[in-house]
Parts: C-alpha cells; structure tokens; sequence
C-alpha cells in the first residue's frame, strides 16, 4: 500500500513540474524570436485597419495610439514602449490590448515600420495591432478638418497634438480605456466608474491615463472637449491636453480645484483619481527611478500605483545606472519581462 500511495504522490509531483515548466516556458523572453527586417509587413497579416466594424469593438479593450506616421519616414516602437504594452496585456488578460498606428496610408514595407519587440508582443493572444486611418477614423466628428489641416502639421509639437485629438476620438466613438505608450501599467484596470481621469498635480489633470463609456455621459463628455479642441489654431502652444481637460473638468464638476473633485466627485459623472494612481512622479522627480541608491524611494512612490507615467519626454534620455537595480529596472523585471530581458540595457 505504501509503494501504491508513493507511486501515486511521485505522478502528482511529476504532473505539477511538468506545469510549472511548461508556463514557464510560454512567459519567458524569447530572446531569439524573429524581428521585422525586410519582409513585408503584409506578409504578417497582423495590421488590418481598424473600422467601426472590427470584431474587438464587441469588448471593453485598452488602446495605446502611436501617431507619429505623419511626420516621420520611419515609424519606431522602442523597448521602452513595448514594455508599456507587454506590461498591459499582463495586467489585463480579460481585456484586448490594441495598439494603433496612425497613418494616411496603410503600412506595406518593413523599412517604413520598425517593431523588434513584435513577435514578443504577438506571442499574447489580447495583444493586437491595428491600422488607424487617418482619412476616415475622424469623419462626423468636430475635428476632421482639423486633422487633415495643414496648420496642423506645421506646428513643432503637431505629433502630440495630434495624438491629443486622436485619443478622444477613440474614447468618443468606441469607449474604453486608453494608456499612453510610456504608461507601465502595475495592477488590473477594473475601475469601478467607467468614465475617470487622473490627477496629475493638486491643480492639474492628465490625458495620459483616461477611460470613458461607450454612449451616455462618456460619449457626451468626449464630444464637449472635442468642440473645444477644433479651436487649436487659437490655443497657442501653452496650452496642451492636460490644461484643455483640465479647464473641462473643472467646468462639468463645477469645482475650482481638480484636488475638490478628487474628494468631492462630480455628480457620479466621472471619477478623478488621486495623484498617486496614474502619476506617482512628474518631471521633477522621475529621475528616482533610474537611480540604484534611490530604489527604496522609488518602491515607497509607487506602492499603490495602478500604473506608473514615466513621462518619457523628460526621462528618454535617462538610463539606469549600472550600481545596482533600479525603480524601473524592478518595475520593467516584473511587469514586461519578455521584453525586458531581450533588450537589456536599454532600461
């Protein structure tokens, strides 16, 4: 009996090694998986476009945009950004994760599109890219005119402003949750209020991290700041996404702070988050997370963050030091590991 129970728990074991290695297997970085090169991009058949139709619209999904196509000959999609992606899809197994690229045209060549990590990013099943087309994506909206404007075009920072405008259209015409691609997520975002925004200082709210309903008051609020936004011509390059929402906040909360609609609410309209879930760090103080010897720091900032907004303006040309782990090395380990240890060093 004893030999029969033994051989019994050694299966068991057996069964369970078996498990473990194969999830293994299927999570770690592979590190040799093939990258774009000069194949065309047609042949990977993974960039349709994405119309009102698709069958991910049937889901509550989480977007990144990069709009940078209008601007640029070669359209990149860095590490640092992929693991902003990977790091999603994680957090969010139940939610499709789709990344659109914005363009005129469709992407045909390999040399006009740049994605190392794609076959790391593919390998997730909610991962999915699509192409966002500029030429009808904006169509019945108070902004295509704007988006097909010249003067657009012609402003030094148009790529931002551009994708400003192209994030509400998104949440305006399918809902959702959008991200931008510097924001790492840490946790699963199950909001309880589908329309919610975060704060980025006592006085300021951010687009970087927002959600809203698919119809009702979500859907009404997008096509309000997508009224004033037509008006870019007139904003002046002070005024960016953050101030534009923000001054839209506090006007529908009717509240004079963005800190009284944080602990006061809006009519059950929209939650605003505290500072801390979205934006642990400004521009002030992001460098912490590239610094060994503040990596206890770094932990104590972001202990309760849901994401992480590395304001990759400020900090793209910082690089963790080579002392010992940093805040986003820890957080890169942890969260976009494929990622990660196929491009190391470069974190």
């Amino acid at each position: 009996m004893f030999s029969s129970r033994l051989s019994y728990y050694l299966r068991l074991a057996a069964l369970a090694l078996a498990i473990v290695l194969f999830f293994r297997t299927l999570f770690k970085g592979h590190d040799k998986a093939p990258t774009l090169t000069d194949e065309p991009i047609s042949s990977y058949k993974f960039l349709e476009p994405f119309t009102d139709g698709d069958e991910l619209l049937k889901y509550r999904n989480v977007y990144f945009i990069e709009s940078s196509a209008p601007f640029r000959n070669v359209v990149t999609i860095e590490p640092r950004h992929a693991c902003a992606i990977e790091a999603a899809a994680r957090a969010n197994p139940r939610k499709n994760i789709i990344v659109l690229l914005a363009a005129w045209i469709d992407f045909t060549e390999a040399d006009r599109l740049q994605i190392p990590d794609l076959s790391r990013l593919a390998g997730f099943r909610n991962v999915h890219f699509r192409w966002l087309d500029l030429e009808n994506f904006a169509l019945d909206t108070p902004v295509d005119s704007v988006i097909k404007s010249d003067e657009l075009y012609s402003l030094p920072d148009g790529v931002a402003f551009l994708s400003e405008i192209l994030r509400m259209v998104l949440l305006y015409k399918y809902g959702g949750i959008y991200l931008d691609l510097d924001v790492m997520t840490l946790a699963p975002l199950d909001l309880y209020h589908p329309n919610f925004f975060s704060a980025q200082s006592m006085t300021s709210a951010d687009t970087s991290v927002m959600g809203l309903e698919r119809g009702d008051y979500g859907q009404q609020f997008a096509m309000e700041y997508l009224e004033d936004i037509k008006y870019f011509h007139e904003i002046g390059e002070t005024r960016n996404g953050s101030t534009l929402l923000t001054n839209k906040l506090l006007q529908v909360c009717e509240k004079v702070t963005v800190h009284e609609i944080v602990e006061n609410g809006c009519f059950s309209l929209l939650d605003v988050h505290r500072q801390h879930a979205f934006h642990p760090f400004d521009a002030s103080n992001i460098n912490v997370m590239f610094d060994s010897a503040l990596l206890d720091e770094a932990k104590q900032m972001l202990a309760n963050s849901m994401a992480v907004h590395m304001l990759h303006h400020h900090s793209r040309t910082l690089q963790s030091d080579s002392n010992g782990e940093t805040g986003y090395e820890m957080v890169a380990k942890t969260y976009c590991p494929n990622v990660y240890y196929a491009n190391e060093g470069e974190f």
